[in-house]
């Protein structure tokens, strides 16, 4: 789990990405989820959709498509594609060496899948170069976890040796 001083600042780094991916795409939202479900960034307009049902349902679908790669021997997933009537979505995790996000993209006929596809490729290189997601959030290296832990303990044990 991220503190919230950790969630602020990766919020800011996912902004532009998302950003520069919209408009490159014509998208008409994109969305950017942990794969627990939190909301990480959103551009676009989602006039119709809940993001957090959204959200939820992109994490619940990566889950899913986790789980049948592995059973079936694949290494990853790579995307789910849904056409409707007038609307299609495209979900896309990326592994960026800390945890798992997932990309969901919903546009119209006024971009394609092929487009969409190749910048949710370029999306992914440029979040698999952000530092902050590759230390998986609030994890931190055992030795500073305890140094902390020990000074903490001397604290309140009135220890200041």
């Amino acid at each position: 789990m991220r503190t919230r001083a950790e969630l602020a600042v990766l919020v800011d780094l996912l902004r532009g990405p998302l950003r520069e991916y919209v408009r490159e795409t014509r998208v008409r939202m994109a969305v950017l989820v942990d794969a627990s479900g939190q909301l990480l960034a959103q551009q676009g307009f989602s006039r119709g959709y809940e993001v957090t049902n959204v959200a939820s349902l992109a994490a619940a679908a990566h889950a899913a498509a986790s789980a049948l790669a592995d059973m079936t021997g694949a290494r990853r997933w790579t995307h789910l594609h849904n056409e409707g009537r007038n609307q299609h979505m495209l979900l896309a995790p990326y592994a960026t060496g800390g945890s798992d996000l997932i990309l969901v993209a919903i546009f119209d006929r006024s971009t394609s899948l092929g487009i969409v596809r190749l910048f949710s490729d370029r999306l992914g290189e440029r979040l698999r170069e952000i530092p902050e997601l590759r230390g998986g959030g609030s994890v931190r290296d055992a030795s500073r976890f305890e140094h902390e832990l020990e000074g903490g303990v001397r604290r309140v044990m009135g220890d200041h040796a």
